[in-house]
């Protein structure tokens, strides 16, 4: 159990892992309650020190995004669990400092060493690892299934997300020049809220993901499943739903038939991303939880999926 009464970059912590193992993790950045964890290549049945060779370096994994092999670091939410034993603090390398990851990882958990067990598994019983993999597989879908409600990960504010939203220069034709005022007050914000900024937005998309919705939205509304209909056509058409702030926002998503007809706002999703590159000067990497692509929302669409 551990003793620390706060958590610092650089802290250590062991890791309890399955077949009697341990792995170790180390803190790389904190921002509020959410901690960047560095996963450490090292696994096994003794408890590691501070000494230990593995706990200096940090697992190396192959990218789902991309395929590449990388240094292995992800974001966790909410309190140190008691499960993890502190042994130390190595500060930052030159390297480490500054690092970024959009690995969302959830409640920092005791779990939250085991890629480093995975990736043992993988070299030492690969078939043993395969159906091991398999087994937990099935038991994620079949999870899925009994709870199809999507829940978004933390959101921005929503006294703030509007206040940026009724930025929106609606006196001007160009879309481009409509956003402009919302993303370069978005761009003063950190990082961190730009995210919470794209997690909101999906999340309202999301809402308005329902069959009722699209079967209002105007002339290339939802009629059947005959008819020819263009999920991107109905998911921008949310975006115009959304465009107009709070009130028409909460009107619809209350009273469906007042949907917005044949209209459409593509360019509000791309609101974060614009924000983003104007302060890092990079592309936006980060994938919401909520997805506000069409038929998403199970629940809105129990009648036809």
């Amino acid at each position: 159990m551990n003793s620390k009464k706060s958590v610092q970059v650089g802290d250590i912590f062991v890791s309890p892992l399955p077949m009697n193992k341990y792995g170790a993790v180390k803190v790389m950045d904190i921002i509020d309650r959410s901690y960047l964890l560095g996963i450490t290549s090292y696994i096994d049945e003794q408890v590691p020190t501070i000494e230990s060779k593995g706990i200096h370096q940090i697992l190396i994994t192959e990218s789902i995004a991309d395929g590449l092999e990388k240094p292995l670091f992800e974001w966790v939410d909410g309190k140190l669990p008691k499960e993890l034993s502190f042994i130390g603090n190595i500060p930052l390398t030159t390297d480490e400092i500054g690092v970024e990851s959009n690995i969302y990882a959830g409640k920092w958990a005791k779990e939250c060493g085991i890629d480093v067990y995975y990736k043992w598994r993988e070299e030492t019983d690969p078939q043993g690892f395969k159906l091991e993999m398999q087994k937990k597989i099935e038991e994620a879908d079949a999870y899925t299934r009994r709870n199809t409600i999507s829940k978004p990960k933390k959101m921005m504010d929503d006294q703030v997300f509007w206040g940026i939203i009724s930025l929106l220069d609606w006196s001007k034709e160009d879309e481009e020049a409509i956003v402009e005022a919302a993303i370069k007050e978005l761009s003063t914000f950190t990082v961190w809220k730009i995210r919470h900024f794209e997690e909101t937005l999906s999340y309202k998309l999301f809402l308005l993901d329902t069959e009722e919705h699209a079967r209002e939205m105007g002339e290339d509304c939802f009629a059947s499943q005959d008819q020819h209909f263009s999920p991107d056509l109905f998911l921008y058409a949310r975006c115009a739903v959304v465009a107009h702030g709070k009130e028409v926002f909460e009107d619809v998503l209350s009273n469906p038939s007042k949907m917005l007809k044949d209209t459409e706002f593509e360019i509000l999703l791309s609101l974060s991303s614009e924000a983003y590159y104007v302060k890092m000067g990079k592309e936006f990497e980060y994938e919401s939880r909520c997805s506000y692509e069409t038929f998403s929302n199970k629940e809105g669409w129990s009648n036809t999926i």
